[in-house]
């Protein structure tokens, strides 16, 4: 490993080490080492992103237990600049002055898909897109989440109404049908959540 992915790697884990100390329900007891940064305890981190050009940009990728909005992007940018104020993320330069970089905060959009089991129950009653681990996929409403015994473990499973299709009639045309379907998530890569433009 060279030493300039050694150090995104330690500015990685310092921001995540931030964000979870942050977020924690004592960080809003005063007298709480992070009370002046305290955040949302329904806010959690999905991924870091340190590019290594000149001036590096810092993207953080975060989500909510009921989504994030602009305010929620916003005051994490504002915690989380203010707390490494102090730190010299990135060192000093040759005069001997903070090195710059470029922080962003961001939700995960639609694109990024459904990578932590935390993601999920805001989206039960839509549509979702079940990439396997075995290369299969599965598209079906996503109708709850519940804790099963399976084979003497406790496993989070989804229970969903699946969507397939069947060739019909003497033409063959396909139709789609529905049935209930339960998925393991130790056995789910990803997931995306499938947006419907329905015409009125």
């Amino acid at each position: 490993m060279d030493s300039k992915t050694a150090q995104i790697n330690s500015i990685k884990e310092k921001i995540s080490d931030f964000i979870q100390k942050a977020t924690a329900p004592q960080a809003t007891e005063e007298g709480n080492e992070f009370f002046d940064f305290a955040l949302s305890i329904h806010i959690f981190l999905l991924e870091i992103q340190i590019s290594k050009t000149r001036i590096p940009k810092v993207i953080i990728i975060i989500d909510g237990d009921d989504g994030v909005g602009i305010a929620d992007c916003a005051n994490v940018s504002r915690k989380v600049g203010a707390y490494f104020e102090e730190d010299d993320l990135f060192g000093k330069d040759e005069n001997g002055e903070d090195k710059p970089y470029n922080l962003e905060v961001t939700s995960p959009g639609v694109d990024y898909g459904l990578h932590i089991f935390r993601q999920y129950p805001q989206h039960v009653g839509r549509t979702l897109e079940f990439e396997l681990k075995d290369g299969t996929k599965k598209v079906g409403k996503l109708q709850s989440i519940e804790e099963q015994e399976v084979n003497g473990k406790t496993k989070k499973v989804f229970l969903l109404t699946e969507e397939y299709e069947v060739a019909e009639g003497k033409k063959g045309k396909l139709k789609t049908k529905y049935k209930p379907t339960t998925i393991n998530f130790d056995e789910v890569k990803v997931a995306h959540v499938q947006i419907s433009f329905k015409k009125k």
